[in-house]
């Protein structure tokens, strides 16, 4: 047999072989291996990530096709699958920002073995604490005085707290959990379209957080309004004054509320530089040029009135009163006018000697100007109560303090009276109060002008009064309504000193009228706010003028002679610089802090 065919019949039997051969069914099983194939791996079974959310990387060895899936969406898979060989297993980690840790588990699946392996990434155990815990003793005498005292205490004790934040994160997180609990303490804090812009509660350390009367501050002393004098473009530009700090530079250099400033170290004041002229001017250390600003049928005409006042900048203390004085109306009514900034116990003697001045100059009717005033001290809100009351309200309640439920079951309750120093902070008694009695106008009616700005000890004034069917005439708008007042406590720890002051009563007057969270509502409303400012306490200001005509007639203006004898400006955006002098801390029904030693 040759080698061809040798090499036919092979091929035959090889062929007749494979046709006998029976084909795989589907139905087969698929051969797999046992484990999960994966070596060199650098993770463990449990392994941990940060509180903040980081990437963990893994490398590994798969001997065959891979797919990984993750059982929580916090913790999510950059690397789903890869191939055979070495592999990275990339997983991104979220922050962690709820109360407790958090657990997720990854599963990678390896082509053709039987078994998954499985780790877990731990973000945390147990309740989470998230400070450096350097406010831990602080914190701990927040708590127990916000549990013992704090206007809404029920709700306190059951809370998860982290008592590792600082101070000022641990308090805030106190206040959300009363607030999370049916909105609780809602009248714990002021409110812009149904949003909560800040709490009244609050603590601080060495120094003061925000401006109020009796501060200190170092810079020019101005309060300043962008703004174009007409409806054009092309119409001046410039800074309004709004106020000037008695004492500070500004003031000594001769500036005015109502004057106009149209240059900055010889630069005119534009829409595209306005911005940082006013900061600068705020700042102090400028030049300026100072106009008067009339209207002649609503347009404006300039008047330069000094060119290159230099506005220094110095340390200077922001007092509570800034003008006092009697104004003699045209038909010979004198009329007391008081500017009234804050209410601060540093000032209760300068304010009874202003009404004693204002008695021996024959003053029959007082306006009191609280439009910039957030508020104070509860004693100075009962000297000036007095000082319009007088003896034949003397013992009368002015004020009453309700507290929690727990203090006022165990009978307690706070009164401040009209005339007697006794009061509810300390057992010694306040002389300004039973000094007011001599100095008292001895008023049935006065005239306040408020604003959003007129709250707490501000709003006493008006709620207090009224308890003792004294008219109270409001000009303006809408007030604040802050009708909660807070105590105050003061530790010192370590180097520091902390000064606490949290919403402990209600604010009621002596008929126990307590609701006006919502504020007061003007009796003649006039919004002065694009209205170019006018001296204060004389004619041309838009509020002070209606007040005093109303005061010296006894006939509320009408809203037709209720306009401002200037004219309407455009008020340009202002700086944050320029708003932090206007908004001060809102919330001021306080008491003197109590020095706690233990």
């Amino acid at each position: 047999m040759n080698k061809i065919t040798q090499s036919l019949l092979a091929s035959a039997l090889f062929s007749m072989l494979a046709f006998a051969t029976p084909a795989c069914s589907d139905d087969d099983p698929v051969v797999t291996q046992p484990g999960h194939g994966i070596e060199n791996c650098e993770w463990a079974d449990v392994n941990d990530a940060d509180l903040k959310g980081q990437t963990l990387i893994y490398e590994f060895d798969a001997p065959a096709p891979w797919v990984a899936t993750s059982s929580d969406s916090w913790c999510t898979l950059l690397t789903e699958s890869g191939a055979a060989g070495k592999s990275s297993l990339r997983i991104k980690v979220a922050p962690n920002e709820g109360e407790s840790g958090r657990s997720a588990t990854i599963t990678i699946q390896v082509e053709g073995y039987a078994e998954q392996s499985v780790l877990t990434i731990r973000q945390g155990e147990g309740f989470l604490e998230k400070g450096e815990g350097k406010y831990r003793d602080v914190n701990n005498w927040v708590y127990e005085f916000m549990a013992a005292n704090y206007l809404w205490n029920e709700n306190i004790p059951d809370m998860r707290l982290d008592y590792s934040l600082d101070y000022q994160q641990f308090l805030l997180s106190m206040l959300d959990g009363v607030a999370k609990n049916g909105d609780a303490n809602h009248d714990d804090g002021y409110w812009a379209n149904g949003e909560r812009l800040g709490y009244y509660t609050y603590i601080q350390s060495n120094a003061p957080l925000s401006r109020s009367a009796g501060d200190r501050f170092t810079d020019s002393g101005l309060a300043i309004i962008p703004t174009i004098l007409g409806s054009r473009d092309d119409d001046p530009c410039g800074f309004a004054v709004r106020w000037v700090t008695p004492g500070s530079p500004a003031d000594i250099a001769g500036v005015k509320r109502g004057d106009f400033i149209s240059t900055v170290n010889k630069i005119a004041v534009t829409q595209n530089n306005y911005t940082s002229l006013g900061n600068s001017v705020l700042n102090g250390n400028v030049t300026i040029d100072l106009n008067d600003v009339t209207f002649t049928n609503g347009s404006a005409v300039i008047t330069n009135k000094v060119k290159s006042v230099l506005v220094g900048k110095d340390t200077y203390t922001d007092p509570s009163i800034y003008k006092a004085e009697v104004v003699e109306m045209p038909n010979g009514k004198k009329v007391a006018y008081l500017m009234y900034f804050g209410f601060h116990t540093d000032y209760d003697d300068q304010l009874n000697d202003v009404f004693a001045k204002f008695k021996s100059e024959g003053a029959e009717e007082l306006v009191i100007d609280l439009r910039y005033n957030p508020g104070g001290h509860v004693l100075s809100s009962t000297v000036l109560g007095t000082l319009v009351a007088g003896a034949q309200h003397k013992g009368d309640v002015y004020v009453q303090t309700t507290y929690n439920s727990t203090r006022s079951a165990a009978g307690e309750v706070g009164q401040y009276k009209i005339g007697e120093g006794t009061n509810p902070e300390s057992n010694k008694s306040y002389d300004p109060i039973v000094k007011a009695l001599d100095n008292s106008l001895n008023l049935k009616r006065v005239f306040v002008i408020g604003s959003g700005t007129t709250a707490s000890a501000s709003e006493l004034i008006i709620n207090g009064l009224r308890g003792l069917d004294i008219t109270v005439n409001l000009v303006g708008t809408t007030t604040h309504g802050k009708n909660v007042g807070m105590e105050g406590w003061q530790k010192k720890f370590g180097s520091y000193n902390f000064i606490f002051y949290p919403v402990t009563f209600f604010c009621e007057n002596a008929k126990g009228f307590r609701d006006y969270s919502n504020g007061f509502t003007p009796d003649l409303y006039i919004d002065d706010s694009t209205t170019y400012p006018g001296d204060f306490g004389t004619m041309k200001d838009a509020l002070s003028s209606n007040a005093l005509v109303w005061a010296s007639t006894g006939s509320q203006p009408s809203k037709t002679s209720a306009r401002s004898t200037t004219g309407n400006i455009r008020v340009l955006k202002a700086t944050p610089e320029m708003e932090s002098l206007q908004n001060r801390r809102m919330g001021g029904s306080l008491t003197m802090p109590r020095e706690i030693s233990e």
